[in-house]
């Protein structure tokens, strides 16, 4: 009985704090948090592509083996991809509690506002203004994405699983792709500059001493981000990072 009674009142208290505004701002500042850092880790991790196609007598790429590293995390004492899956589980759960939290956020200001009263206009970025519009496309770019390299199911180019390198080689030879890629992360720059300087005004430290320090650094990591994910589809693109050794893309002559 006791340990039901607690359970009882732990879900009331979560309840409660997600019902309420400022609890559904921290959750959607706390998830944004978990967010940001793998767009960051994930970021870093893709430039390792960079290193180039590698030699076939060493297993190829470098990135190939930073994915191979990922998959086996944890093992021998966990199943392969254990930690890989767990990662995705709790990543997943974020962004649905992110996107929920936001969406009802929307929701209750604009029911909040009396009925034909005109909204305030003030002084917002580009960044502000378009967020209603880049997060239902990141939202679909996300669900591409995974289909595409970690599923594997957009087969246009040859995909196979564990072949990186050669998957992304494949894709950024064309254009469509590298097109779609390139205005995918521009959008996640858009969402993240103002995403982090939201971010830092509902966890309380933003003041107007610091706040032109705030605003430059989510405009800083933004860019960042942006430019360390083009410059994977651009390199593959326009031809500085050489054909895969090993995998589906690599030339028949070398693959013999």
């Amino acid at each position: 009985m006791a340990t039901r009674e607690l359970r009882r009142r732990r879900r009331t208290w979560i309840g409660e704090a997600w019902d309420s505004n400022v609890g559904k701002k921290l959750a959607v500042a706390l998830t944004g948090i978990v967010l940001v850092g793998y767009v960051v880790l994930h970021m870093i991790g893709n430039l390792t592509a960079l290193l180039g196609a590698g030699e076939a007598a060493t297993g190829g790429a470098q990135i190939d083996d930073y994915g191979h590293w990922l998959r086996e995390f944890g093992t021998p004492l966990l199943p392969a991809e254990t930690f890989l899956w767990a990662v995705r589980i709790f990543l997943l759960a974020s962004l649905v509690v992110h996107v929920v939290g936001v969406y009802q956020l929307t929701m209750r200001n604009r029911a909040a506002r009396p009925a034909g009263f005109p909204a305030k206009r003030i002084g917002r970025s580009w960044s502000a203004r378009t967020m209603r519009l880049t997060g239902p496309l990141l939202l679909a770019f996300i669900v591409f994405h995974i289909l595409h390299f970690t599923l594997l199911a957009v087969d246009v180019t040859p995909l196979a699983h564990g072949e990186i390198y050669s998957n992304v080689y494949g894709a950024f030879q064309k254009w469509y792709f590298v097109v779609l890629y390139l205005a995918a992360v521009a959008a996640l720059g858009y969402h993240l500059r103002h995403g982090v300087w939201s971010l830092f005004q509902t966890l309380g430290l933003d003041t107007p001493a610091r706040n032109a320090y705030l605003r430059h650094g989510s405009t800083a990591l933004a860019v960042f981000v942006v430019v360390g994910f083009w410059m994977v589809p651009i390199s593959f693109a326009t031809g500085a990072l050489p054909e895969p050794v090993t995998g589906p893309n690599a030339p028949t002559e070398v693959s013999k």
